[in-house]
């Protein structure tokens, strides 16, 4: 108790790191969720939210904003530490993140979105179950890892938080005697309002800093293979045998684990059809650039195989800009304004909602889209909040 307020500590015990920006994005919302929750509560509790320090000094910075750090016990000499790690590792049961929450300082009233083996109420994530549905994708040891992960995970935690009701649907096969235990949390962007002002101010930088064609389509995914890329270049080529020279930027990390070759075979692809005038791949940019990007695009374009629930949906939502998707459930279900879904097979398909869009509309933002935004996302950012504290308080009973 503090001040005749009940603080519920929370830690949430994953690794934050650019290289994961959907998982970045994903806990400052949910953080800023439960900073506006606390500023509304009228029952007496507040959720206090506690992470490891990130190692990359700007999003400890970000993210000091939304949370307390984990100091991590040092009571032993560190050759005390050395020798467990090397032991652990020697007989192949080394588990980092277990490693570390064996020695935190703060005591924790429950584990949320991760697990751990200290006697402490536990909350995990499981995001979705890709591997289930695309296990070529994985490789076979990949697709048993996962799924004793999540075996574990729904073993251990109270209850277990699932971004939507189609990995709902998963779940309940996957663990058909723990249908109990799982709990929806739907995901929701929060954009800062001055993101509007600021991205108009900072235009003429923008374009010129990244030498921006006047008009282009957006796709901010990562380069990983499951976010169906292909289909996009794909599209271009189809338009551009028709003589129809559209543009498309491209944002995101270019590495996938699972495939290192997935970049170099796109831009392969690319040189081999004659389209790299046609696509701008700009690497990771900073989250002032992507909003600048999806407000002045003629559409955002999501061509992904498989979503748990999609970020780039959510800021498409939460920012009040119109979006391409593919037709899967969880992207039905989160349902956009004047989405246009399509086919993540059929590359024609996407080319002629393309070329529509490319011949009506000349980017920039939709203004009755962003009305709409600002007027609805207050409302659905405390609705998540308020969801994850029921969530919470429910499992501390």
């Amino acid at each position: 108790m503090q001040n005749g307020l009940k603080i519920v500590k929370v830690g949430f015990l994953l690794p934050l790191q650019k290289e994961w920006m959907g998982g970045v994005n994903y806990f400052k919302t949910l953080f800023s969720a439960i900073h506006c929750v606390n500023e509304h509560s009228d029952d007496g509790v507040l959720i206090k939210p506690y992470i490891f320090r990130p190692k990359d000094e700007d999003l400890a910075k970000e993210f000091s904003k939304y949370a307390e750090f984990i100091n991590i016990k040092r009571s032993k000499k560190i050759g005390y530490y050395i020798k467990k790690i090397y032991k652990a590792l020697l007989f192949k049961k080394f588990n980092k993140q277990k490693y570390m929450v064996e020695t935190y300082d703060p005591a924790l009233d429950l584990v949320s979105h991760s697990v751990t083996n200290q006697n402490i109420v536990m909350l995990p994530w499981i995001p979705d179950f890709q591997h289930i549905h695309l296990p070529e994708m994985f490789s076979k040891e990949e697709v048993k890892i996962r799924d004793e992960s999540f075996k574990k995970q729904i073993d251990v935690g109270k209850f277990v938080l699932l971004s939507s009701k189609d990995a709902l649907k998963d779940f309940n096969l996957f663990a058909p005697d723990k249908t109990f235990k799982a709990r929806v949390l739907h995901f929701v962007s929060n954009i800062n309002p001055d993101i509007y002002s600021e991205t108009d101010r900072l235009a003429k930088d923008i374009k010129e800093k990244y030498k921006l064609p006047n008009k282009y389509f957006y796709v901010p995914n990562q380069f990983w293979q499951h976010k169906n890329h292909k289909i996009v270049f794909e599209a271009i080529s189809l338009l551009k045998q028709k003589g129809v020279n559209i543009k498309v930027v491209f944002t995101g990390y270019s590495a996938d684990y699972r495939n290192e070759k997935y970049f170099s075979q796109l831009m392969n692809y690319a040189d081999e059809t004659g389209i790299r005038d046609n696509i701008k791949v700009l690497g990771l940019v900073d989250s002032i650039d992507v909003y600048f990007l999806m407000r002045n695009c003629v559409s955002i374009i999501n061509p992904s195989l498989f979503e748990g629930w999609s970020s780039t949906v959510e800021e498409a939502k939460s920012l009040g800009k119109n979006i391409i998707l593919s037709n899967l459930n969880v992207h039905k279900e989160q349902n956009p304004p004047c989405a246009i879904y399509f086919d993540p097979h059929k590359p024609q398909e996407l080319a002629d909602i393309m070329l529509d869009k490319w011949n009506s509309s000349n980017g920039g933002p939709d203004e009755e889209l962003e009305q709409m935004a600002k007027t609805n996302l207050p409302k659905r950012m405390l609705d998540f909040g308020e969801t994850y504290k029921k969530i919470v308080l429910e499992a501390m009973e």
